[in-house]
């Protein structure tokens, strides 16, 4: 199996998945990624390192169910959907048993469906997505939910009986759930905060103006797609209130347009780093044209991401053009998405490193591990002296070594799989550890 991996400062990296295309909907901190290839069809993790890809079952959208697979922190639980007894119901995934755990619904269904999960909190302790609601009397709606342990599932209802709300992110402890909130079209806002006494407060609006009026459309910010881990920043998708452009907003700062690439386009925020200091997303400039993938930050404000991608983490991205980034890992380090190949015209899905020198590291905390996936001999380099620990995943030490600078490691012997490579300096005692992976 062929995977292709492009790059030029040693840093970051561009790979491609190999074979066949994935609708990619998140990365994890470690790198893996999980989307799909068939609407209604099971969910996949790509292994970018490797060029694996495992089957995970679940339902993934389309045929008229709701999904979205999400990784918590430690990448060991996802959100989604699966079979339930009557049909496709919100469930979470445990990659440790590889079962899915149906979770429940509001005990409504449509077409026999029932539910389905949008997204998972950072601990893996909270999913969230929608359910239909009552459907008595000619109506047929959905609301938010959220399901967690101690009070199983939670109707966060909506602002106005009839119309529907759906939850599509949740922050890192499950005390802030964000979605949106129909009323007259297009969706809207909506932010439901964790009541200490079980349950959720009703949804709110984010309001452009937080003085004007909060009935007013035009006042009220488009669909929130996306919360940071520690839930202060809260990304969304523009509409007529801001003519079209992604946004994001804390309580601080209150609503930020982040502008556009393609004037009379629609922006999106498909997800915020931790702390929300970078964002990524998509706009979409018309029904033909090809969407235009972007990364914000404060420093540079909004920027096409194949722009970034070549000139602010020096890489190549040989014949591929990025059209979107659709999910990005809570820690920032990494961003998935789909684009095309200008020889081909295949459809590719992409995962690429963020990590640069100049952004995320001081010279003092270089490290860097090549090649990577590697079968003889991998080159350590790191500035300064500096420990080197080589463990397996069971935490066993396989090798460890003083260097001060540049060392060569013959891992021939190693048994292929996944190994962890630390560096501790001897300055300042600074660790960082790099996935490394024999074949």
């Amino acid at each position: 199996m062929l995977t292709c991996v492009f790059s030029l400062n040693g840093f970051s990296q561009f790979i491609v998945k190999p074979d066949s295309y994935m609708e990619t909907y998140d990365v994890s901190n470690d790198g893996d990624v999980v989307g799909y290839t068939d609407w209604g069809g099971p969910y996949f993790i790509w292994y970018p390192e490797t060029g694996n890809v495992d089957s995970i079952y679940g339902l993934a959208p389309g045929n008229g169910i709701g999904s979205h697979a999400m990784f918590s922190n430690d990448g060991l639980f996802l959100s989604g959907t699966t079979e339930g007894p009557d049909g496709p119901v919100m469930a979470r995934y445990d990659r440790a048993g590889d079962t899915w755990s149906v979770l429940g619904s509001l005990g409504w269904s449509i077409d026999g469906t029932w539910s389905g999960g949008y997204s998972i909190s950072g601990d893996g302790s909270t999913v969230v997505g929608n359910s239909w609601a009552d459907t008595t009397g000619g109506y047929a709606y959905s609301h938010a939910i959220a399901w967690n342990q101690e009070e199983g599932i939670m109707d966060l209802g909506t602002m106005y009986f009839g119309r529907s709300t759906r939850a599509n992110d949740v922050s890192g402890d499950g005390s802030v759930v964000v979605g949106w909130q129909d009323y007259n079209g297009p969706w809207k806002s909506a932010v439901w905060r964790k009541d200490p006494n079980g349950g959720y407060f009703p949804n709110e609006y984010i309001l452009i103006d937080p003085q004007g009026d909060p009935t007013d459309e035009y006042n009220q910010a488009g669909e929130c797609t996306a919360i940071s881990a520690d839930g202060n920043w809260i990304g969304g998708a523009g509409d007529f209130a801001n003519n079209g452009n992604p946004w994001i907003w804390s309580e601080t700062t209150g609503f930020i347009d982040l502008g556009t690439l393609a004037p009379g386009g629609m922006g999106y925020v498909a997800a915020l780093n931790n702390d929300g200091t970078l964002a990524v997303g998509r706009i979409q400039q018309g029904p033909w044209d090809p969407e235009l993938a972007f990364v914000w930050t404060p420093q540079g404000g909004i920027e096409d991401l194949n722009e970034y991608a070549q000139t602010t983490l020096g890489l190549d991205l040989g014949n591929n053009v990025i059209y979107s980034a659709n999910c990005m890992s809570p820690d920032g380090s990494y961003i998935a998405g789909y684009g095309i190949d200008t020889v081909t015209f295949d459809f590719i899905a992409y995962r690429m490193s963020m990590e640069t020198l100049d952004v995320h590291e001081t010279a003092e905390h270089y490290f860097n591990v090549y090649p990577n996936p590697a079968t003889n001999v991998i080159t350590v380099d790191c500035l300064g002296n500096a420990t080197i620990t080589i463990t397996s995943p069971s935490g066993q030490i396989i090798e460890q070594i003083e260097t001060t600078g540049k060392q060569q490691i013959d891992i021939s012997a190693y048994a292929d799989g996944i190994y962890f490579v630390t560096a501790q300096s001897e300055s300042n005692n600074h660790l960082k550890t790099m996935r490394l992976v024999k074949q």
